[in-house]
């Protein structure tokens, strides 16, 4: 077996997964890792939920493709905003076809199975599989997990990351909007210790920029995009060989602005029949608040230290500190 799975022991855990309903947790180990270019390292066990063992056969065989472009995270860490702009910039600036087919169809979530069943009986697997190219892909994988093909194949990738802070209060919001039954508190302190979906962010982060060779990789973070998204926005365009006059890029900017995005129901995954869903509580809502340290009104001063401290332990190497700062 690639795959070694590994029940969760926390004593917390154990003792409130059931009313936070996080019931079916694991975490997952690959121990085939051959094929990623990383010089000596021993890559974590990750946390998912036991659906996995049902699609390993379909993430370790998928079929990558060269024309594919991928969008890679940890969750929470820009990855909409991230999808938008690319799929934009590869497609012609075409705004109507972007505000008619949902960037969930237009851009879908390749390991989703991994963690939540999909309506109908279907498979993320398989419906990426199936789309015709260019494919443009999401995933929130680890590179240990990513499928062997895509180290053979390299296909345009841009990795996004953000303040471990932000992604933590962030991840908290979304978490409870779909499944999380418990306090802010508990579910930062279960993100440090590793044990909510892709974790740990450390090893998650660490590793795309660990790569060697990889020249197919674009490496942007949140906070870059909020000091300057024309800047960012031109690094993408050179990364895929793209040229736009002033005027294109000026639009494309407004568009992929927060005050843009947070209103376009096409990058919401909010329910199109309801009729309401741009007065909810900016909590409750898939695009949020677009802050780069919101984290600083929401988290305690006891809890920002438990993260400083948990950040500072979980980074060997200190060159990789600003990734997460």
């Amino acid at each position: 077996m690639s795959f070694e799975y590994l029940e969760i022991q926390d004593s917390d855990y154990l003792e409130h997964h059931v009313e936070n309903e996080e019931l079916d947790y694991i975490l997952v180990k690959n121990r085939s890792i051959e094929t990623v270019p990383i010089e000596s390292w021993n890559p974590p066990a990750y946390c998912f939920t036991r659906r996995f063992q049902n699609y390993e056969g379909e993430l370790k065989n998928f079929a990558v493709h060269p024309d594919d472009i991928w969008i890679a995270s940890y969750p929470k860490s820009g990855t909409t905003w991230c999808q938008e702009m690319v799929w934009l910039i590869c497609n012609n600036l075409n705004y109507d076809a972007a505000k008619t087919q949902p960037l969930k169809t237009r851009f879908p979530f390749l390991d989703v199975s991994l963690i939540h069943d999909l309506p109908d009986g279907r498979n993320s697997f398989q419906v990426v599989q199936n789309m015709p190219s260019p494919r443009f892909i999401k995933t929130h994988l680890p590179v240990s997990m990513l499928p062997t093909q895509y180290w053979s194949t390299l296909p345009k990738t841009v990795h996004i990351c953000r303040n471990v802070k932000s992604v933590a209060v962030s991840y908290y919001h979304h978490s409870k909007n779909y499944f999380f039954r418990g306090t802010k508190e508990q579910f930062v302190r279960s993100f440090m210790k590793n044990l909510q979906f892709y974790s740990p962010i450390h090893s998650h982060v660490i590793g795309y920029h660990s790569l060697i060779g990889c020249n197919n990789i674009l490496y942007l973070t949140y906070e870059d995009m909020k000091q300057d998204l024309r800047k960012e926005v031109e690094r993408v365009c050179s990364f895929f060989k793209l040229n736009y006059n002033c005027d294109q890029l000026d639009s494309l900017c407004k568009h992929i602005s927060f005050n843009s995005m947070k209103n376009n129901i096409a990058c919401n995954y909010e329910d199109a029949a309801d009729m309401d869903w741009k007065n909810k509580d900016p909590d409750s809502r898939f695009i949020r608040r677009g802050e780069v340290d919101s984290w600083k009104k929401e988290l305690s001063s006891e809890l920002c230290q438990e993260l400083d401290e948990w950040n500072e332990k979980s980074i060997e190497n200190e060159r990789f500190r600003g990734l997460f700062t």
